[in-house]
């Protein structure tokens, strides 16, 4: 069934010019079919009842929820090529409410003011991912932060990911007895490179738990899916 994002006007859905062209033109919607469309709070059943003009009627609200119980914040060094791509758009269908794409001392791609478009490539693929894994919400993409703005932002627990052994870098699981439901997690996953020694003892200052994403090095953009993966099993209760 296909997924798409608007508001909800008295028993009629409302969606944009560009997921209109989708249903009609790309999927061919007909009249009769049901579809799903979240006003990003809930999802609710739907059925097109016209489509010169197109009219969604509003059926029922989708009681089954698909969001995490936890609010998952992933803030992740910028990375070259399409791996950004990558990380949005699986972390989306993982589950993460918001993503922070940032600099720091060993980024290789190094934003300038028209590294915008990337941005709303990002933003593009959240939405993408939002509509393919049917959320309720389409996850935030901030524009590109400072390392020292990300381990300053608010959040219940604060976990870096670092495999320099000074840290006493604990396994992501052993987290698992402080992800409560309803927290906000904000995790930082570094660059090619990962972080330097600096930058970890300024985490330690911001109060981080540090931990290790296993016994194998992996990419930047693996390492991110990976922690996304674990804190939602956790969080969905396949964990303890």
């Amino acid at each position: 069934m296909q997924h798409y994002f608007g508001t909800i006007a008295d028993d009629h859905a409302i969606i944009d010019g560009k997921q209109i062209h989708h249903l009609i033109n790309v999927r061919r919607g007909t009249v009769g079919e049901k579809i799903e469309v979240s006003d990003g709070t809930d999802a609710f059943l739907c059925v097109i009842e016209g489509l010169d003009p197109l009219s969604i009627k509003v059926l029922n609200k989708i009681e089954e929820k698909r969001e995490l119980d936890v609010d998952l914040t992933l803030a992740f060094g910028v990375l070259k090529g399409d791996h950004n791509d990558l990380i949005v758009l699986k972390g989306t269908e993982l589950g993460v409410a918001k993503f922070i794409p940032f600099t720091c001392a060993r980024t290789v791609v190094v934003p300038t003011e028209e590294e915008d478009n990337r941005i709303k490539r990002l933003r593009k693929k959240a939405e993408e991912g939002a509509m393919q894994c049917r959320r309720e919400v389409v996850p935030t993409v901030t524009g590109y932060q400072k390392f020292e703005d990300v381990l300053a932002a608010p959040a219940d627990l604060k976990i870096f990911a670092y495999e320099d052994m000074w840290t006493c870098s604990e396994n992501l699981l052993s987290l698992a007895p402080n992800i409560k439901k309803h927290s906000h997690i904000l995790v930082v996953i570094g660059p090619e490179g990962g972080f330097s020694k600096e930058e970890a003892r300024l985490a330690l200052d911001y109060d981080f738990e540090f931990v290790s994403l296993g016994k194998r090095i992996l990419r930047a953009e693996t390492a991110a899916i990976y922690a996304a993966s674990i804190i939602g099993a956790i969080a969905e209760g396949d964990i303890s």
